[in-house]
């Protein structure tokens, strides 16, 4: 079996490519935990979950906000299909602020015992604001 230096990284929303780059490493959040990728990686198949998608090239770290969805990666390639991704650069860290106060808002009328379709939106809403709040942060820090 042929080893691999780097992976490929392709990132697709609903509206297409947002991400496709050559990277030496990536980490994302799956909804069993976090997990790395490297090259040469065994074959994997997760569900996302939201939150912070790593990756670095030549030892520059990237960051970006992304959603639900599904990673596969193999010995040379990571694919993530995401119903959202964000950059930090996108962030307006005011906006998403009032976005979650909104949604916490609503998500606490919410009976404790109720689960459904509203509710999971609502929660999704919140999930999605902490994963660009903390995408903000993070490339500040870098």
């Amino acid at each position: 079996m042929a080893t691999s230096e780097h992976l490929q990284l392709d990132v697709v929303t609903p509206g297409g490519s947002v991400l496709s780059a050559q990277v030496d490493s990536v980490q994302a959040p799956s909804v069993e935990g976090e997990f790395g990728v490297l090259p040469n990686h065994l074959p994997l198949l997760a569900a996302l979950k939201c939150g912070l998608l790593v990756w670095e090239v030549e030892g520059k770290r990237h960051i970006a906000a992304i959603g639900p969805g599904f990673v596969e990666g193999g010995p040379d390639k990571v694919l993530l299909l995401t119903d959202l991704f964000e950059s930090p650069e996108g962030i307006k860290p005011d906006v998403v602020r009032e976005e979650l106060a909104k949604a916490e808002v609503a998500l606490k009328a919410f009976d404790e015992l109720y689960e459904g379709p509203e509710y999971n939106e609502l929660q999704r809403n919140v999930d999605w604001a902490h994963a660009r709040l903390e995408a903000y942060a993070a490339s500040r820090a870098v």
